[in-house]
């Protein structure tokens, strides 16, 4: 009987990183240095693995990511947002270092092979600011839900934190949208997405830069992106409702709908094509 492919996740924090392996149950917590990257690389190799995958972290997962690359590991950054995802429909919610790292190793074992893709300085740039917009829009929903149960004495300076973060988020909106017209490639990346109903310029830009792979995958493959599929009003809907009516539990049909909309984005880009010019190719 084959051994099953070991796989790595690698939960990067500013000063540690914390490795852990899937199927196997094995854990490694280095620095965030130089040296502690090649006390990595040696253990990485040490457990025979496969495939590494680290949550993109504000920059931090950037060092070891080239680090581990250079000794010839293949090694994937992924969307913190995606990870999220695939653990909350496989019930795993907790929020300890350790069982995160094993969480990115079964994502990341789910996920369909191929060469490192380490992103150009214009794609990694842009995905820094795409995670930075996405912890203020979700520190602003917070403070949202905060207002509402705030007693009166407090709602001011709640509200003016609100006004603060939007503002600061509209900052950002203009600084992408300039990082977005900076790269000839990324800008047609985005202007063929949003021509698909329901992608608008956020989801088309955090598909641009954090789904580099969307264009280089086969429909057999789409499951790996589910996480990243945007709510969409109107799009698929009737493809929805046609599974629901088939007796199709909601919770699946929404994840075949998903896993549509992704199969065809995936072919528009691989074929270089909009959303009304990709109609009758195959995905």
């Amino acid at each position: 009987m084959s051994q099953a492919a070991v796989h790595v996740g690698i939960d990067c924090g500013k000063s540690r990183l914390d490795a852990a392996l899937f199927p196997a149950v094995a854990h490694q917590q280095v620095a965030n240095t130089p040296e502690g990257h090649q006390e990595l690389a040696i253990w990485i190799k040490e457990q025979g693995a496969v495939r590494v995958g680290l949550e993109a972290s504000g920059g931090y997962e950037r060092p070891v990511r080239d680090a581990l690359v250079a000794v010839g590991l293949e090694v994937h950054v992924l969307d913190p947002a995606r990870v999220r995802y695939f653990a909350k429909a496989k019930g795993q919610w907790a929020k300890t270092d350790p069982i995160d790292a094993r969480v990115i190793a079964e994502f990341t074992a789910c996920m369909a092979g191929g060469p490192s893709v380490v992103p150009d300085r214009a794609r990694e740039e842009l995905a820094g600011l795409v995670c930075t917009r996405r912890a203020l829009v979700d520190k602003r929903a917070d403070l949202r839900k905060v207002a509402t149960a705030a007693p009166e004495a407090a709602r001011e300076a709640v509200d003016a934190a609100i006004e603060a973060l939007s503002r600061s988020i509209a900052k950002l909106d203009d600084t992408l949208t300039r990082q977005v017209h900076s790269s000839p490639i990324i800008k047609q990346t985005v202007e063929r997405l949003v021509t698909a109903p329901g992608i608008g310029p956020v989801v088309a830009v955090s598909l641009a830069a954090l789904a580099p792979e969307l264009g280089r995958l086969t429909g057999g493959q789409m499951a790996a992106l589910a996480g990243v599929a945007p709510h969409t009003k109107g799009i698929v809907a009737a493809f929805y409702q046609r599974l629901v009516k088939a007796g199709k539990p909601p919770k699946l049909a929404i994840t075949a709908c998903m896993r549509k909309l992704l199969t065809r984005l995936n072919a528009m880009l691989a074929h270089a094509q909009t959303w009304n010019e990709q109609a009758g190719l195959k995905a």
